[in-house]
Order: structure tokens, then C-alpha cells, then sequence
């Protein structure tokens, strides 16, 4: 076993993520840390040429959250791959991707309507990103949890790539993965 790698991919993680996200303390709302995570992440993801249009917005779609206000003012007028990000809540009666969501954010919510949020966004080039718990292990595409005061990231790489979508080797060598067909799983 290689001891080195764990400490090689903290440090990576540290380095990659100091530039964009505060760092995990008291004074810092988790949620502040998360939506700069996902700002981040998706800075590392490739998507179909077909959405990834400059001159389109950069949806970021929350669902059942009560981060929509806060989001709206971090990510205000910011850009991904030159496109303005706007924020938009899919409440529990219109929960559909029509708007052509570019991540959609699941917050915590009940087990069934993770699954359901799955469902609606399986097959489309949409980034999935969740704390729920075991969410990459469920079938999304990357999930977040802590340990301690650490932010941990899993991508299930399975799932992004039924999708279209493209993850950065560097991303990649920063997360745990799973449901990843290319070398044995860790």
C-alpha cells in the first residue's frame, strides 16, 4: 500500500481548493464552503459541446434547498467557461430539467427523492453534486461530506460518464471514486 497518496491528495486537495473556498472552520457556515466547492468543481468538468455554448448562462439548479438566497449572492456575476452563472430553484412541483440545468445541486434531502432526482437527471449531461449521504455510492455523480473539519469529495465515475460529461484527470486524482471501471477499485 502506498502511504504517500493520502498525504499527496490532501495536500492537492489544500492547494486546488485555497484559491476558491474559506477554509473549514467556526467562523465559516458550511454551506459557504460547499457552494464554493461546487463552483470549483465545475471549473474541472467538460461538458457536451452542445451545452457548453459561450454566450448561454452556467445554470446552477438547487433543489429543496434553503441555500437559494445565498447562492444567488455568491455567484453573482461570476462565469464558467465564459458563461454568466445563474441560480435557479426547482421547487417540488417543478422539478424537471427543462431549463437545461448544468449542475444540479441536491441538498440533504429524504432518501426517495434522491433517488427521484436521479431518476430526472439520469442520461442528461447535467453535473449532480449532493451531501446526501453515499450519494456517488447511489448513483450521483459527486458527493460531498464531512470528516471533522474536512470537506471530502467521491465521484462516481460511472455515472458521470453515462452522461457525456468530461472530469479533469486533476479533479479525478483529488477524490475518492467509485463505480470506476478503469482500474480496481479502492
Amino acid at each position: 500500500m502506498n502511504f504517500r497518496r493520502p498525504i499527496r491528495r490532501t495536500l492537492l486537495v489544500a492547494l486546488a481548493l485555497s484559491s476558491c473556498v474559506p477554509a473549514l472552520g467556526d467562523t465559516v457556515p458550511e454551506e459557504d464552503v460547499k457552494l464554493a466547492l461546487i463552483y470549483k468543481i465545475a471549473r474541472f468538468v467538460t461538458w457536451p459541446v452542445v451545452t457548453d455554448q459561450s454566450g448561454t448562462p452556467f445554470r446552477l439548479c438547487l433543489a429543496e434547498t434553503t441555500i437559494f438566497d445565498l447562492a444567488k449572492d455568491r455567484f453573482a456575476g461570476r462565469h464558467i467557461r465564459n458563461r454568466n452563472i445563474e441560480v435557479h430553484l426547482l421547487t417540488e412541483s417543478r422539478v424537471d430539467l427543462s431549463e437545461r440545468c448544468d449542475v444540479f445541486y441536491i441538498a440533504r434531502v429524504k432518501k426517495e427523492r434522491v433517488a427521484e432526482f436521479l431518476e430526472i437527471a439520469s442520461g442528461e449531461p447535467v453535473l449532480t453534486v449532493s451531501d446526501a449521504p453515499d450519494f456517488a455510492r447511489n448513483g450521483g455523480m459527486i458527493g460531498l461530506s464531512t470528516r471533522g473539519k474536512s470537506l471530502t469529495i467521491s465521484i462516481n465515475v460511472a455515472a458521470y460518464e453515462s452522461s457525456g460529461l468530461v472530469v479533469s484527470s486533476q479533479l479525478l486524482e483529488l477524490a475518492e471514486l467509485v463505480n470506476d471501471s478503469r482500474k480496481v477499485q479502492k
